[in-house]
């Protein structure tokens, strides 16, 4: 999913010469990650995500871990995915800023191995599986401009015309072992614990980088500028669990219910800021500001619950319905000294003043599969083919701030993205299954928070996303 970086040019707009923040944590760049978090594999990204009481392949211990009972052979399975994002942004007070900004991303995906315990204990199945997950993806990149003046006391007219680039690069990963079992014929349960560690799975963390030129005019003196700003929060350490329920309950008819719980983690935290100044006319016609910081911090990000069904009409065509709630009102970095800012609109959630409440977000996926099975019983299938297609609506959460009083606290309504996906997949000879899945996420009019210095500012986006994932059953 796309996730979204919220970059303060404010601190642009100021009269100051000196970019550096010196690393405090009100002045960091919120990181808000993806507007929901889901599972991994390209057979239900063909079908609009809506899988959780589906969950019938390697995929289930990210959308549904009971779902894991169904499996009845060993499997293991990789997942890759590219996407192609585009931001569009417009301003009506600074029209400079206006521009479309696009990146690109490849991913490993998923990766797991399941393992059905070959005989029932206790007359039920158990299945155990392992499996490799990138749940959030925070890359970013963009770059702009933004041209202010202000009147000063003496009829002194201050300006500032300043170039940014914004890049940010990274994700969190987990290690998911999961067991899942029969509780009766018809219902079953499935625990995964999601263990975040990077000593395990190599980085895990992000790194945002920002370089700001600016030039200053103050009446006829004139300055530069040059900024450079790096944070970057590394070995995370922190876990969650993902509880699962599916209930078979007839024939056709299945529901799904999954909990996701928060994810308390720890980070090393660094920043290093510089900014170069240089004025032709005084005295020291350079100077050199550096800031740094070192220390450890605490993040939080948020739960969520999901509820699934899915009505098999008969062996080849199969509609399902998710339901997604998460709240993203509490997500937080916290510094050792026990302050809390939002991961959202970077607010200082000690203050009453300032902070948002942010209202829950859903997400409604609707997907269809149809598998072409022969009509003739008994013919040897040396390939299976399959379609899929489905739509979405989901949620991202958003401060609502009105743009003519930015500073003020919003009213927390989320911004709704809205997608169409469709997928293929072919089983060959029993043994290998090949899944490939598009999805298209567009949003008109959202993201007020990705630059919440700039009056007036609005963002479409638009997203592309190839998703092919590679299943062989032992």
């Amino acid at each position: 999913m796309l996730p979204r970086a919220s970059l303060i040019i404010a601190a642009c707009l100021c009269a100051s010469q000196a970019l550096a923040q010196g690393g405090a944590l009100g002045a960091d760049r919120a990181v808000p990650p993806t507007p929901s978090p889901v599972g991994a594999g390209a057979r239900p990204a063909g079908m609009a995500n809506a899988f959780v009481a589906v969950a019938d392949d390697a995929s289930a211990a990210s959308w549904n871990p009971a779902g894991l009972v169904q499996l009845e052979r060993p499997e293991i399975s990789l997942v890759s995915e590219y996407g192609i994002y585009k931001d569009r942004f417009r301003s009506s007070v600074q029209p400079e800023l206006d521009g479309d900004h696009t990146f690109d991303d490849l991913s490993l995906n998923f990766a797991s191995a399941v393992y059905p315990i070959p005989r029932p204990i206790l007359g039920r199945n158990v299945v155990l599986s392992l499996s490799y997950q990138r749940r959030y993806d925070f890359t970013r990149q963009f770059d702009g401009r933004v041209i202010t003046a202000q009147g000063a006391p003496g009829g002194i007219v201050l300006g500032q015309d300043s170039r940014l680039d914004f890049e940010q690069q990274g994700g969190l990963a987990s290690l998911s072992p999961a067991l899942a079992f029969e509780i009766t014929k018809k219902l079953s349960l499935g625990v995964a614990v999601n263990l975040f560690r990077s000593d395990w799975l190599g980085p895990n963390g992000w790194e945002q980088t920002t370089r700001v030129n600016s030039v200053f005019t103050a009446g006829g003196s004139l300055s530069l500028s040059r900024g450079y700003s790096r944070e970057r929060y590394e070995n995370i350490r922190g876990q969650n669990v993902t509880v699962g329920l599916l209930w078979h309950a007839t024939s056709k008819l299945s529901l799904g219910l999954r909990y996701d719980s928060p994810l308390h983690a720890s980070s090393d935290y660094t920043s290093f800021d510089r900014d170069l100044s240089f004025l032709p006319n005084a005295a020291m016609p350079g100077l050199v500001n550096v800031a740094w910081a070192r220390e450890k911090r605490d993040l939080r990000l948020p739960d969520t619950w999901a509820l699934g069904a899915a009505y098999r009409f008969n062996d080849r065509l199969t509609l399902a319905l998710d339901v997604t709630r998460t709240d993203w009102n509490d997500v937080y970095v916290a510094s050792r000294r026990g302050m809390r800012y939002s991961l959202i609109d970077g607010a200082d959630l000690n203050n009453p003043l300032r902070r948002n409440h942010f209202d829950p977000v859903y997400a409604v996926r609707l997907g269809a599969e149809y598998a072409f099975i022969p009509r003739q019983r008994g013919e040897t299938l040396d390939y299976l083919w399959t379609m899929r297609g489905g739509v979405f609506l989901e949620q991202e959460p958003a401060s609502g701030r009105d743009p003519r009083r930015r500073f003020a606290p919003g009213d927390g309504t989320p911004d709704d993205f809205y997608g169409v996906t469709v997928g293929v997949g072919v089983l060959l000879k029993q043994r290998v299954n090949i899944d490939l899945a598009y999805q298209y996420r567009f949003g008109n009019n959202v993201n007020g928070d990705l630059n919440p210095g700039v009056a007036g500012f609005e963002a479409d986006e638009e997203s592309h996303r190839l998703v092919l994932s590679t299943v062989v059953y032992f």
